[in-house]
């Protein structure tokens, strides 16, 4: 499929999910039609709410619809109803007929969140599949827009047909959320099946085409046959909770296979499968939870996309540090900009309300403002991570002393310590290792950390991370390298290549790894390394320059000798 195949079908879909919201969103502050009934799929009345026309009419929990159910009895907004009601034993005919309602303050609020909350769901899974298209990402996508029925319904006070097609459409395929959650946890986080993951997708894929069936008949059964469903509902509720179940233990058995490192980037998709199984339990068991418990599982829910995102993307790890620290700095600019031109403002209006100075003071303050902006980005920077990241400071600290430091080494061995302790022990990471050329072209391992023996020894000169580094004499992104054999070479999970240069030749290459936590080295970091890699390359030429400036005074001492010695035996031959 193409990107602009894959992005058209991507805005269509989310498009035609978001913009049928837009009725339901208009009840928050218009009064919409509602008959006040909760009815179960078998019919029962579960609930009635106060000074509603089903309480007009005398219904109240614990009565039952008579078969054959009303046309169309789960549309909403309601259309008038005509059925047989069973209380105390009678049975007596009804007609229901809806009346407006306005929402009250906790349900305008609720439904605010699970707008919020959907729309969440629909951009990241859209920036995923966009980001990184794959039938690993297409299943969480459809995910995130099959919830929607099962979180908002579909309302339509217009036409009926419109309303059918679309409240059957996100009904029956949102059954296939179960699967499509199952076929996402057999391909993460590398979008591959294999092993005894292929049987289960098969069967995933099965069920993803069986459960929209199966949730087709239900409510074509209760809406237009008028036959109760609530056994077969229930069955599909117990065979969707142990899908789920099964997903969720999917997920845990690839977490206890990774490594150690790619464990560390992938635990937090956890979040995932226990909100799932939470959400499971409130469908399977609402009536003995309390009423905030739902709310409370809404509100929790926009971890799962968030989390999936963190997990998914790039399969790289970013710093929550770095991430919270960016957003202090803009949010202390943005407020102390927005807080002086206020207070600005407030004193030219009180001072000099007769005149025109105040608009000429404030052009003048924000010209002087936004020359000096750089400079307070770089100060409340510094300001931000000396006060609220303080053990990062100190790790650039470090770095920066290795750095002055690294230019009176005294052997090649010296300055590879420096490359690869230094960076490892100040920001924490998990692997390092040094390359240093063979004289012809390659690269070979002199030292490292956090490698193993199987891993990659020496770079040879074709090689594409060192075509990268010769070709760019910049630092490259491991991950951004593309290989041209099926398995790229063992690196330790490193993250970063960086030349270390001597006269525009790479003479040395630094891999860096991620931090123990799993996380990548952030551009902050990575700048912070800088120094200490372009000093390297100066400490090793001055360590060639020393080794020149010794062997020649070698020589030179050796020819004097030996100059001497001519010398000498040229006076004892004449001497003869």
């Amino acid at each position: 499929m193409t990107n602009l195949v894959r992005t058209t079908l991507v805005i269509i879909i989310s498009a035609w999910s978001l913009g049928t919201l837009a009725p339901r969103v208009a009840c928050m502050w218009n009064a919409c039609p509602d008959n006040g009934l909760e009815v179960s799929y078998g019919g029962a009345v579960n609930g009635v709410d106060r000074g509603s026309p089903a309480a007009k009419a005398g219904i109240v929990p614990g009565d039952r619809i008579v078969p054959p159910l009303p046309r169309g009895l789960t549309r909403d907004p309601p259309e008038t109803l005509t059925f047989n009601l069973k209380h105390d034993g009678a049975v007596r005919s009804v007609v229901l007929a809806p009346a407006p309602r306005t929402m009250t303050r906790t349900e305008q609020l609720r439904l605010l969140a699970l707008c919020a909350s959907y729309l969440l769901f629909v951009i990241v899974g859209s920036a995923l599949l966009l980001l990184r298209p794959s039938a690993m990402t297409w299943a969480f996508y459809l995910y995130c827009i099959f919830r929607r029925y099962g979180d908002l319904f579909f309302y339509w006070p217009g036409s009926s047909a419109f309303f059918w097609f679309n409240a059957l459409a996100f009904a029956t395929l949102g059954g296939a959320s179960c699967a499509l959650v199952t076929i996402f946890a057999l391909r993460f986080p590398a979008n591959k099946v294999d092993g005894w993951r292929r049987p289960l997708n098969m069967a995933a894929l099965l069920l993803a085409i069986l459960f929209p069936f199966a949730w087709l008949y239900v409510f074509v059964r209760i809406d237009f046959l008028g036959l109760p469903a609530d056994l077969l509902v229930r069955a599909l509720v117990i065979a969707t909770s142990l899908v789920y179940a099964g997903a969720a233990a999917i997920f845990i058995v690839t977490l206890f296979q990774s490594r150690d490192d790619e464990r560390q980037r992938m635990q937090w998709i956890l979040v995932f499968p226990i909100l799932l199984l939470v959400r499971v339990a409130v469908i399977t068991i609402p009536r003995t939870l309390p009423p905030w418990f739902s709310d409370l599982l809404t509100a929790l829910a926009v971890f799962i996309p968030l989390t999936v995102a963190y997990a998914v993307a790039r399969r790289r790890v970013f710093d929550v540090q770095f991430v919270i620290s960016r957003a202090l700095v803009y949010g202390v600019l943005t407020s102390f900009i927005a807080g002086t031109f206020l207070l600005l403002d407030w004193f030219m209006s009180k001072q000099f309300a007769q005149t025109r100075f105040t608009l000429t003071a404030e052009i003048i303050f924000a010209l002087a403002l936004g020359s000096s902006l750089n400079m307070l980005h770089h100060n409340v920077d510094r300001l931000v991570d000396g006060i609220f990241f303080r053990q990062r400071h100190f790790a650039e600290r470090r770095l920066a002393k290795a750095a002055a430091a690294i230019t009176r080494a005294e052997s090649f061995t010296t300055v590879d310590q420096f490359l690869v302790h230094e960076p490892v022990q100040a920001l924490g990471l998990l692997s390092a290792a040094l390359f240093r050329s063979n004289g012809r072209g390659g690269f070979v391992r002199r030292l490292d950390v956090g490698w193993s023996h199987g891993d990659v020894t020496e770079l040879t000169p074709n090689d594409p991370l060192v075509l990268h580094l010769v070709a760019e004499n910049v630092p490259v992104r491991v991950s951004e390298v593309t290989w041209s054999f099926d398995e790229p070479p063992r690196l330790a999970n490193s993250l970063l290549a960086m030349p270390v240069l001597l006269r525009d030749q790479i003479v040395a290459i630094a891999l860096y790894g991620p931090h123990r936590t799993g996380a990548d080295i952030d551009p902050d970091e990575q700048k912070s390394l800088v120094p200490l890699v372009e000093r390297a390359g100066a400490a090793y030429d001055h360590i060639d320059a020393e080794a020149l400036r010794a062997k020649v005074e070698l020589l030179t001492r050796d020819r004097e000798s030996k100059e001497r010695e001519i010398a000498r035996l040229r006076a004892e031959a004449k001497a003869h």
